[in-house]
């Protein structure tokens, strides 16, 4: 199997259902700005070579919006990942695990630029979108907790605010993976898993959920965006997306 229809079949055999789910946008300086109730159900015909994705939101004061993509096996999986059809600058780079990223494939000068980091455990589905503007700087982050079994989760609470902090010392072992932009797949090897990245911020968010990135993002200064879920008090998972100098996205690590 090639290296894209590998990465296609990650994303047919671990995303295609219901996923129920509260969306939480934040501020850059953490603050909630928007809550609401989401739905984003995948179908597929048989051979699962053709997928639609409708997202359905729901407001605290009623309102409802829907929004629906196609992803065709033919022209929307590419050498260097998932094409999107709302945003041809983003790619979907698929673990086998189900874990995920929906990355912006180039830093540039003037336009707005984001990934979404997706997490998976069983039933249960995670995302944080970080998202910059025109001029590098933080726009806003969102949390999105979802639950293949239903609304509301019996796993995620119902809180929304951030945390001020969260204990995340200790000496975590586990096994990285490392997915490059030609969907090349490192081996698995050992590694303890290090949180802090140097010059990020730092927020944590409900459910155990913690983010880490720069501020400010620039071409010609390379940079790291973390991600991690403590699932459990002795499980974390992790994600970590980089970008070179150039601003070209150059990895993606899977940490568990």
């Amino acid at each position: 199997m090639d290296l894209k229809e590998q990465n296609w079949k990650n994303f047919t055999i671990n995303h295609l259902r219901d996923w129920h789910g509260i969306w939480t946008r934040y501020s850059p300086q953490g603050e909630v700005t928007e809550s609401f109730q989401s739905l984003r159900s995948f179908r597929s015909n048989p051979p699962k070579t053709e997928i639609v994705q409708t997202n359905h939101y729901t407001y605290s004061d009623g309102r409802k919006l829907e929004k629906s993509w196609e992803f065709h096996q033919l022209s929307n999986s590419l050498s260097d990942g998932l094409f999107h059809p709302q945003n041809e600058s983003m790619r979907g780079i698929f673990f086998e695990s189900g874990h995920a990223a929906w990355v912006s494939t180039k830093l540039k000068t003037g336009s707005y630029f984001a990934v979404e980091l997706f997490f998976k455990y069983e039933e249960l589905r995670h995302s944080v979108s970080i998202i910059y503007d025109d001029c590098g700087s933080l726009f806003r982050t969102a949390n999105i907790r979802e639950d293949a079994t239903g609304f509301p989760s019996q796993y995620w609470s119902n809180e929304i605010n951030q945390l001020s902090r969260r204990d995340l010392s200790g000496h975590w072992q586990g096994t990285a993976v490392t997915i490059t932009p030609d969907l090349k797949i490192s081996a698995s090897v050992a590694t303890q898993l290090h949180w802090e990245c140097e010059g990020n911020k730092t927020f944590f968010l409900p459910d155990g959920v913690s983010i880490s990135y720069p501020g400010k993002v620039s071409v010609g200064t390379s940079f790291t965006m973390a991600v991690n879920w403590l699932v459990k008090t002795s499980e974390m998972q992790q994600l970590l997306v980089k970008y070179d100098e150039s601003g070209n996205f150059s990895a993606l690590t899977l940490e568990l």
